[in-house]
């Protein structure tokens, strides 16, 4: 069975601990990256389903990589996901506006992130 590649892009290392291990555990395969540069770069050779993608990230922020990701006509169908604390009135829509499907505020819960993640994977968080 070939395991549905995503990729947790997040200056954090305790953010990208915590989502990789709930995904991990869930049943995905799992990549990170640490900074927006990193980020572009394997979401160009690993191509994932859905990216948690940091919004405030060092070298090029979230909102940059997911213009980018956009832009690009191979990669264009990748779920995003911002996984961001901007928890101000209209960062969700400013998120979209830059290319992201749907909207994660931090801190939450990992069973909250594979639970979203199953969403636009469209599978069942039971298997």
């Amino acid at each position: 069975m070939i395991k549905t590649k995503i990729l947790v892009a997040d200056d954090d290392a305790d953010n990208r601990a915590i989502a990789q291990d709930a995904l991990e555990v869930a049943g995905y395969e799992v990549a990170t990256a640490a900074d927006g540069e990193e980020a572009i770069s394997k979401i160009a050779s690993d191509k994932p389903a859905v990216i948690l993608l940091d919004m405030s990230m060092p070298k090029l922020d979230g909102w940059e990589v997911a213009r980018r990701v956009r832009a690009n006509r191979q990669l264009s169908r990748i779920t995003i996901i911002a996984f961001t604390a901007h928890a101000l009135v209209g960062e969700e829509l400013k998120a979209k506006l830059a290319g992201c499907n749907d909207y994660l505020l931090k801190p939450c819960m990992p069973k909250a992130i594979v639970e979203r993640v199953a969403l636009w994977i469209g599978r069942s968080t039971v298997e």
